[in-house]
């Protein structure tokens, strides 16, 4: 009886499991179901395997989620698109593990493997990493922004910079011999009336002589000033409307530009984070920055270690011996062929 019992235990113990989670796990293990189901010990390791996968996956989601929120203010698009990609990254992931041979060990093309995911790992860590640091970053984000705006000011002012210092040097050659003419119509002014006055030169009091030839000077110089002011008027005029309109172009270009500036773009963050590091003259935020990094992106090497380090148990060797079978079976079944074509070209 005692013996009906253990043999009965023993049964059940090597009884394939059929329930529907463990053929989830085995499917993101890349293991195959109808070689795995009768192994009792690799069952379970093939599952434990298989959480990895889906842990990864998850992460990868989320973390191309965030990423595509940071560009998009569209739940329906920046969700969708984080399972899209995190689909992707979780097809390499099978791929890389499904290509992980126990039985056929090579050091460079593991070594490959570790490098690409790698790789991965590290993307996947920057919007994770700056989920993390997302109240620090919000708040270097405006005055980064600023800054932003101000090099935009003068990178704008220096495309019409040339122009500009042209317009102004005219206007200032313009401006200086109106000066110069009217300041000399004011000295032929005075001179005239000093010598009506009797304090000129001569010493003559009323317009006579000496006084007659200053005022036609005065007059000559006046005229001359006048003239001067009505010839530069309408120039003065059009670099001044020139200079308005380049105002007017840097103002509105700048202002343009202020629109696209929403704090809201994945390079803005991260050069917000950059900006925090710099800042940081006891480097402990970029050191966490550095640790974290490091965390994050060995959450994506975790199910190419767990197979690396998966011992080779009856689940590889019945793999190993299927593979084999098909092989021979597929070279048997192509010599078959080639001989019945080569009776029927006979």
């Amino acid at each position: 009886m005692a013996e009906n019992t253990i043999e009965t235990k023993q049964q059940k113990g090597t009884e394939p499991e059929k329930d529907q989670l463990s053929e989830v796990l085995w499917w993101f293990s890349t293991a195959i179901k109808e070689l795995i189901a009768d192994c009792t010990v690799d069952r379970n390791r093939y599952k434990i395997l298989g959480s990895a996968m889906l842990f990864t996956w998850l992460y990868a989601t989320l973390a191309w989620g965030y990423f595509w929120s940071t560009n998009s203010d569209s739940p329906f698009l920046f969700v969708t698109l984080g399972i899209f990609m995190g689909g992707f990254v979780l097809s390499i992931d099978r791929v890389l593990v499904s290509s992980i041979n126990k039985k056929r060990t090579n050091i460079v093309a593991i070594g490959l493997r570790v490098i690409m995911a790698l790789c991965i790992g590290a993307f996947l860590a920057q919007p994770i990493i700056l989920f993390i640091f997302s109240s620090d970053v919000d708040r270097e984000i405006p005055i980064l922004l600023d800054k932003k705006l101000a090099e935009k000011k003068i990178e704008v002012e220096q495309v019409y910079q040339s122009r500009k210092d042209e317009l102004l040097a005219n206007k200032k050659k313009l401006e200086e011999d109106l000066k110069e003419k009217s300041d000399l119509a004011i000295e032929k002014q005075n001179e005239y009336l000093k010598e009506i006055d009797g304090t000129g030169g001569s010493g003559k009091f009323g317009i006579a002589g000496i006084a007659k030839a200053k005022q036609n000077g005065y007059q000559i110089a006046r005229d001359a000033s006048d003239k001067a002011q009505k010839d530069s008027k309408n120039e003065l005029e059009k670099i001044t409307k020139e200079l308005d309109e380049i105002n007017t172009k840097v103002t509105k270009s700048v202002a343009d530009f202020e629109k696209t500036l929403d704090g809201k773009g994945f390079l803005i963050k991260k050069e917000a984070l950059q900006s925090l590091f710099d800042k940081d003259k006891t480097h402990g935020l970029q050191n966490q920055y550095y640790l974290l990094m490091v965390i994050l992106t060995l959450f994506e090497l975790i199910p190419i270690i767990s197979k690396l380090f998966m011992t080779s148990g009856a689940y590889d060797t019945k793999v190993a011996l299927r593979e084999d079978f098909e092989t021979k079976t597929a070279t048997l079944e192509s010599e078959k062929e080639f001989r019945e074509r080569e009776r029927e070209l006979i």
